[in-house]
């Protein structure tokens, strides 16, 4: 039954009827407020009554001291207690309220004032910690905000510290917040009882209720999932719903209500291995996976993951990422980023980065690597950047529960892929890249870098606002994830990718002198003095020539290290970024989480600058790509051929080098546009080859060579829509 009162209501009430019995016209009206909580009400009852108001701060004798002068009520904070002779003449004369908090919000209930009887006690036998979070209650709920509750509703709130629902309560808080009273746990199960918990009737110790409670709860849940009920015991079988309107599982229902802080601790709950609700049932069900929208019971999780194990072994890589991402989404959804999440989102990446490496060679004509590996839709370059992916999410299983069964089998998937199949995928690349050139004329038709400036000139033209933004050691997959970054964060700008070939050997020194002004026949690379040597219209490109020829033909240009506010105020700016390349050749281990670090870096400097400015037109470059080694391999050092003039690490230079040579042959006949007719190439196309005594032999990260992950490269054009 609801109440048919306010709080303000009944102290106005008891005001009126002191002054309606008292025998002075103009009395004085003593109210005694055990526990002190009213003074708000009863002074704004009074004040609106006409009355003046005046509270006892100390003692109730200092209310004497000032005799009053008209009606008059007295707010005392404290019981009616039998040493009040200062006061009787007003007894005799005005009138007295006796009432604290709880007996008015008894008061408000007039309809049912016998069971009302239970508020006025539970303020009363609260000790006094309990007996704010009472008066807080019954404030809250008999104020009229939002009308006013049912008397068993009220009384829930009051065992409840607030709360309104048991079932959710128990739920969500634990056997450590049950009232340590026994009388109070019995009403909270008689509670939970009412509202359908079957499993927790007669239960009387704390810890079982809670157990049990959860359990129900956890086992109505898997019923929604699509569990057959008649495999739980009688007393967890929910009660089918007869109401009108949506209906949800206890749990879901909860979950969906509390913030991500805890939702993260329900996930320790939940999913913890020492509290597998239904492992019996679950362990022996033939199809795990038809229960997977179930978030809520570590031995359904364990079941799950060992089904997904073992579907990946037997090779069903597109179901197991299928799978993978609904379970993920369905943790994600409900606790969060969590540890058991975290889990689901790496055996995406490994059952998608499985799959490539199974089907890589089914990708259409597999003779022309440029296209096989640098379709911008399809190519073999998702499988680096799965790779990527796979590393910089680390070994999420380590904070899980020793019992999970991924932290005994994720990492071997890992390392199986990362270390074994994705190098063996790097060498039979590297021989589709040699085949290819030996086979001759290996690039044809292909977008060529140091061709960039010819090609775009409509566009780098003077009546054109354009920046250009060259980012040393962009790999085709690094490109790809910055450009999808412009689209997500400036979705107005129109954001294309394309395929080039870029200057071999892939190096720094060439790949940027061929990103320089210039006709496409006024590039070439040759040997000057035994040292290999890029050249526009015959002088060797270095970084003050570079700088030069663009500022000849009106850029400006800008260095990541510079105060770069003036250089952006040109029309025509070009922008150079070296921080990957520095990135990867000085951290040998975790360069792929600075990679990360790196991007999410330059992509909001470009996006702050396409932004800013009236852009026509942007370009984001590569001088050269990549590749990553996995970890602990073993190199083999090749001796270079004597007749080489220059040696690094992935190439050797040289007028008398022949086929006999390490690596694969460029020449004259490779018709790569750029050589000079007595300079040959030797180049390094298998990834664990190194020349012997050059540079570091253990990084992991190196580029010079001939594979695609070297020199395909991602151009991305930025325009206005």
């Amino acid at each position: 039954m609801p109440a048919t009162k306010t709080l303000s209501q009944c102290a106005e009430d008891a005001i009126e009827t002191a002054i309606d019995d008292a025998a002075d016209d103009d009395p004085v009206v003593l109210w005694w407020d055990d526990g002190g909580y009213l003074r708000n009400i009863v002074e704004s009852v009074s004040r609106a009554r006409g009355c003046a108001f005046r509270a006892a701060e100390g003692t109730p004798l200092e209310l004497r001291a000032d005799a009053p002068r008209g009606r008059t009520v007295w707010y005392v904070p404290r019981a009616h207690g039998d040493d009040v002779d200062w006061f009787k003449d007003v007894e005799h004369t005005g009138g007295v309220v006796d009432a604290h908090i709880g007996t008015l919000a008894a008061r408000c209930f007039e309809n049912d004032r016998i069971q009302a009887a239970s508020i006025r006690t539970a303020y009363e036998d609260a000790d006094s910690d309990d007996r704010a979070q009472v008066a807080e209650t019954l404030f809250r709920e008999l104020n009229g905000d939002g009308g006013l509750p049912t008397l068993q509703g009220l009384q829930t709130k009051i065992v409840l510290d607030g709360h309104d629902d048991p079932v959710q309560f128990v739920l969500e808080h634990g056997a450590e917040n049950l009232p340590d009273d026994a009388d109070d746990r019995l009403k909270i199960r008689d509670l939970l009882v009412d509202d359908g918990v079957s499993a927790a009737e007669g239960v009387t110790d704390g810890d079982a209720l809670v157990t049990r409670t959860r359990r129900w709860a956890v086992a109505e849940w898997l019923v929604e999932a699509g569990l057959d009920p008649s495999l739980l015991d009688a007393e967890y079988r929910p009660e089918s719903s007869s109401g009108l309107g949506i209906s949800r599982p206890e749990l879901q229902s909860l979950l969906s209500k509390v913030d991500t802080e805890r939702a993260a601790e329900l996930a320790q709950v939940y999913l913890d291995p020492d509290a597998r609700f239904w492992h019996d049932i679950l362990r022996t069900h033939d199809d795990p996976w038809a229960l997977a929208d179930c978030p809520v019971d570590a031995s359904l999780e364990h079941e799950l993951w060992d089904a997904w194990t073992q579907a990946f072994h037997n090779g069903e890589y597109e179901t197991c990422a299928t799978r993978a991402a609904t379970r993920h989404q369905r943790l994600d959804t409900t606790y969060g980023d969590v540890p058991w999440t975290r889990v689901w989102a790496q055996a995406i990446d490994i059952a998608n980065l499985a799959h490539e490496l199974e089907t890589w060679e089914e990708r259409g004509d597999t003779t022309d690597v440029v296209d096989l590996y640098g379709d911008v839709d399809d190519g073999t370059w998702q499988i680096d950047n799965a790779v990527f992916n796979l590393i910089i999410s680390g070994e999420p299983e380590r904070d899980l529960p020793a019992e999970h069964p991924a932290t005994a089998t994720l990492d071997d998937l890992r390392t199986s892929l990362t270390e074994s199949q994705y190098l063996d995928y790097l060498s039979d690349l590297a021989d589709l890249v040699v085949e290819q050139i030996e086979a001759g004329s290996p690039f044809v038709g292909e977008n060529y870098a140091h061709q960039f400036f010819d090609q775009e000139q409509d566009h780098l033209g003077s009546g054109q606002s354009v920046a250009l933004f060259v980012v040393d050691a962009l790999r085709f997959d690094l490109a790809h994830e910055l450009a999808d970054s412009i689209r997500r964060e400036l979705p107005s700008l129109e954001v294309d990718e394309t395929a080039w070939v870029g200057t071999l050997p892939s190096d720094t020194e060439f790949g940027k002198a061929a990103l320089t002004p210039g006709s496409k026949f006024s590039f070439n690379v040759e040997l000057d003095d035994g040292e290999l040597v890029p050249q526009r219209s015959g002088q060797t490109v270095t970084n003050y020539q570079r700088e030069k020829l663009l500022k000849d033909e009106g850029w400006s240009y800008v260095m990541q290290s510079e105060d770069d506010a003036s250089g952006w105020s040109n029309t025509r700016v070009a922008y150079y970024w070296n921080d990957l390349d520095k990135a990867g050749e000085e951290e040998l281990t975790d360069f792929e989480a600075l990679f990360s670090d790196r991007l999410e870096t330059i992509s909001d400097i470009i996006c702050e600058k396409l932004g800013q400015g009236e852009w026509d037109r942007a370009y984001i470059l590569a001088d050269h790509g990549f590749v990553s080694l996995p970890r602990g391999i073993d190199l083999d050092g090749l001796y270079p051929p004597d007749e080489a003039a220059q040696v690094t690490r992935r190439w050797v230079a040289g007028k008398d080098l022949d086929a006999d040579a390490p690596g694969v042959l460029l020449d004259e006949n490779a018709h790569l546009g750029y050589l000079d007719d007595d300079t040959k190439l030797s180049i390094l196309a298998d990834p664990i080859q190194r020349f012997r005594n050059q540079g570091l032999p253990d990084a992991r990260f190196y580029h010079g060579g001939v594979l695609p992950q070297e020199f395909v490269l991602n151009f991305v054009t930025i325009t206005q829509e």
